[in-house]
C-alpha cells in the first residue's frame, strides 16, 4: 500500500463560482475522493472491514484562489490516530507549489449499532500510519451557539450520501451559502464539525455571523446541532 496516495484533478466551471475562483465545496469533493480511493487500496474501505466511516472534522486551509482549468494535485495519508479517531491529511498544489492544506478526523461505526469501534479492533492499523510527513493538528472543538438566523433549506434527494444522509461535501456547500460572498472575498480557512447526521427531508435552519476577517455557522434540525463551522477570510487579488 501507497503511505501517500497523490492524485491529479482539473478544475472545470463546475467548481467554480460567479467570481471566477473555486468553491470552497469543491476541495471537500476532492478530499472525499482521494481518501476513498486510498482506503480502498489499503483495503480498510466499508466492504474491506465492515464498518461505515464517519467523517467527524475537517480543517482546510487556502493559499491562494484557483481558476477554471488548473491542475490541482492532491496528496493524502494517514497523520496517525488519537483514542477513537483516525486523523487523514492533504496537501494541494498546483505546478509543483502548494497552495493548501487540511486535516481531518474520522470514527468507525459497527453498522448495526452504530457503537464506534476502536482502530485497535482494526488489525492493520499501524501500517496505515506515515510519520514522515508534517500534518496540521487535530481539529477541536467548535462554539457556535446563539447565532443570528440566515435561512432555511430542506434535505433532498441530490444531498444524500451513500450512507443516506446528508453530504459532507454538501454541507461545505450549505456552510459557503451562509457567508454571503463579497466581490474581494476569500475564505482562506474552513472547518467543519459534523456532529450528528442529517436524513431526507429534514428542515435546517442554518444560523451564520460573520465579520470583515471571519465567520461562524451553525446548522440545526429538530432541535439537535447537525453541523458547526468557523473559519476566516482573506482578499482575492
Amino acid at each position: 500500500m501507497e503511505e501517500v496516495f497523490v492524485k491529479p484533478y482539473e478544475l472545470t466551471y463546475s467548481h467554480i463560482d460567479w467570481r471566477g475562483v473555486v468553491r470552497p465545496a469543491a476541495y471537500f469533493d476532492f478530499m472525499q475522493d482521494a481518501a476513498t480511493v486510498h482506503a480502498q487500496m489499503a483495503h480498510l474501505d466499508r466492504e474491506d472491514l465492515g464498518v461505515i466511516w464517519v467523517l467527524s472534522r475537517m480543517h482546510a486551509e487556502f493559499e491562494r484562489p484557483l481558476a477554471a482549468y488548473e491542475r490541482l494535485t492532491l496528496s493524502t495519508w494517514c497523520a496517525g490516530i488519537k483514542g477513537a479517531s483516525w486523523l487523514r491529511a492533504f496537501d494541494f498544489a498546483v505546478d509543483g507549489k502548494p497552495v493548501g492544506r487540511a486535516i481531518s478526523s474520522w470514527v468507525i461505526l459497527d453498522p448495526e449499532s452504530h457503537r464506534v469501534l476502536r482502530p485497535a479492533s482494526v488489525p492493520a492499523a499501524a501500517d496505515y500510519i506515515c510519520t514522515d510527513r508534517p500534518a496540521l493538528p487535530m481539529p477541536g472543538k467548535l462554539a457556535c451557539a446563539g447565532l443570528p438566523l440566515h435561512h432555511t433549506y430542506q434535505v433532498a434527494y441530490s444531498d444524500l450520501d451513500i450512507n443516506r444522509h446528508l453530504n459532507n461535501v454538501r454541507i461545505a456547500a450549505l456552510v459557503s451559502d451562509t457567508l454571503d460572498l463579497g466581490e474581494d472575498d476569500l475564505v482562506r480557512s474552513l472547518q467543519i464539525n459534523y456532529t450528528a447526521e442529517t436524513p431526507l427531508g429534514a428542515v435546517l435552519t442554518l444560523h451564520a455571523e460573520r465579520t470583515a476577517d471571519t465567520f461562524a455557522v451553525q446548522g440545526v434540525a429538530e432541535g439537535r446541532v447537525r453541523f458547526e463551522a468557523a473559519g476566516t477570510f482573506g482578499r482575492l487579488g
